[in-house]
């Protein structure tokens, strides 16, 4: 399915911005009141770089690989499915659900050097737009409202300057035992942005209707605040239907979803 052919049978909020804009924090507070599932798309490419390993440790090799048949076979022979729960979807790996593992710097940068090939992406936006089917969502990525979910209910872009930015992610990185100086996120910050800005598919970009927040001037419950009512505009409603938690998302051989088991 493209993602111009996609249409949600749920309300969507696509939340996008670069690393280290508070957008983890804010979709998930903004799915909690709202009652919608929240998905971390950016954990989906984690989880492909921790399925790939070593394989996708050097960039050279990842792009001399991606030219090829195989790279897609590989990408899409990936036992990775989308779990819904009360209110998120787990990622699961060959059953496993996946955790702390998936935020390390090493497989932080793998991701963003998969994340450049249409293969890697293709997969990605058929989980997200196959989970948007089983309930409404907050979604958090880099092309979630210009590319995966084009015609989202409410489209959010989270910006704040590299300073604030490489705080916010030192003081992460130390929660699971990495010390990294600032100026050694702030550096890796800053290389992202260029990989994600730059690539030729899917780059990082606002769209046009977004609502651009600055998150290094605000708090988050105002960031939050702010979502909200400007969802409850765009949506033209008060409240919201709960989520859907049955089922689960992940694809057949041909790359259609298949219904999961209830659990």
């Amino acid at each position: 399915m493209n993602a111009s052919e996609a249409v949600s049978l749920y309300p969507v909020i696509a939340i996008d911005g670069g690393a280290g804009t508070g957008k983890t924090t804010s979709a998930a507070l903004v799915a909690a009141r709202l009652g919608f599932c929240y998905v971390d798309s950016g954990a989906l490419y984690r989880a492909i770089a921790v399925a790939l390993g070593e394989e996708s440790e050097s960039h050279a090799a990842a792009h001399a690989l991606a030219a090829t048949p195989a790279f897609a076979a590989a990408i899409e022979a990936i036992p990775l499915r989308l779990e819904p729960a009360a209110d998120r979807f787990h990622i699961l790996l060959q059953g496993r659900d996946l955790g702390a593992e998936l935020r390390t710097p090493e497989v932080s940068r793998r991701a963003s050097q998969l994340a450049v090939h249409g293969a890697v992406r293709a997969r990605v936006g058929r989980l997200l737009r196959e989970a948007a089917r089983i309930g409404p969502l907050v979604v958090e990525g880099r092309d979630i409202g210009t590319v995966v979910f084009p015609q989202a209910t409410l489209k959010v872009f989270l910006i704040a300057r590299v300073a604030e930015r490489a705080r916010r992610r030192r003081l992460d990185l130390l929660r699971q035992g990495i010390d990294q100086s600032e100026e050694q996120v702030a550096r890796d910050l800053e290389e992202r942005d260029r990989r994600d800005s730059t690539r030729a598919d899917a780059p990082l970009r606002e769209a046009e209707e977004a609502l651009c927040l600055d998150t290094g001037t605000c708090t988050v419950e105002a960031q939050v605040e702010e979502i909200l009512r400007a969802f409850h505009q765009a949506a033209g409603i008060r409240a919201a239907a709960p989520p859907q938690g049955q089922g689960h998302v992940d694809e057949d051989r041909d790359g259609r979803a298949a219904p999961g088991e209830e659990g």
